[in-house]
């Protein structure tokens, strides 16, 4: 077994569950689904492959908050090729946002997802197509270890140096997946059994959080401002 760790930054992403065509909402931390769509776009697997599907479900997911954003609403207009006009909707994103999502599953699998990751068969997104990573979301692999949480626990701070300088009393937050019979346990909405183009379909699984003591800056520099800048351009 290994744990496949990845970190999730960029200007924009959503994380929707319960989105209809007006009204299109976002999570406030990565679904299960949407990593796992995005581990499978890297892989070139196929929507309507539910056997390739499962595997990568079967995997242990977490996800930590390193840099909880912004939501911002976009309202949203759009026509189809020949002119005719489209619902008009509401769109939510979270703004300048960064999260660690770690998933445990066996070495085989891991890897395969690591040399994935590293040669995408298509253009990775978070979330939306319109939401591209600023960095490349593949962060290590930590082979012998076969639960996400304490990868997450001892990983340092992933938050933008500004984020980090302005926030040191941030507590970062770890959602992860619990057994059913943990008195704690939440259901979320979002273990993917389908992806298959007017058949997508989810199942509930069990999710307990954790919180974190306050991680503290992750270097003492004087605040600079204009290092926000070099986030988006590096």
């Amino acid at each position: 077994m290994s744990v496949l760790v990845l970190v999730l930054a960029s200007p924009l992403q959503s994380w929707g569950t319960t989105g209809q065509h007006t009204h299109r909402d976002t999570q406030p931390h990565p679904t299960k689904s949407a990593v796992i769509g995005l581990l499978g776009c890297a892989a070139g697997l196929d929507r309507t492959d539910t056997a390739g599907l499962a595997e990568l479900a079967a995997l242990t997911y977490a996800v930590r908050t390193d840099q909880p954003g912004t939501r911002l609403r976009d309202f949203h207009t759009t026509h189809t090729r020949d002119g005719r006009p489209m619902p008009l909707s509401n769109r939510f994103y979270l703004a300048d946002a960064a999260f660690t999502a770690a998933l445990a599953g066996p070495d085989p699998l891991i890897d395969r997802l690591q040399q994935a990751l590293r040669n995408p068969a298509h253009p990775l997104s978070l979330g939306r197509r319109s939401c591209p990573p600023a960095r490349h979301p593949l962060h290590s692999v930590h082979p012998d270890a076969t639960d996400p949480v304490p990868i997450l626990t001892a990983l340092p701070w992933q938050a933008a140096p500004w984020f980090q300088q302005t926030h040191p009393g941030h507590r970062m937050t770890i959602h992860h997946d619990t057994p059913t019979t943990n008195p704690a346990a939440r259901h979320h909405h979002d273990h993917p059994a389908d992806f298959t183009p007017g058949h997508r379909r989810h199942t509930a699984r069990a999710v307990a959080t954790l919180t974190l003591p306050p991680a503290g800056p992750d270097r003492p520099d004087d605040l600079d401002f204009f290092e926000a800048l070099n986030d988006w351009t590096n």
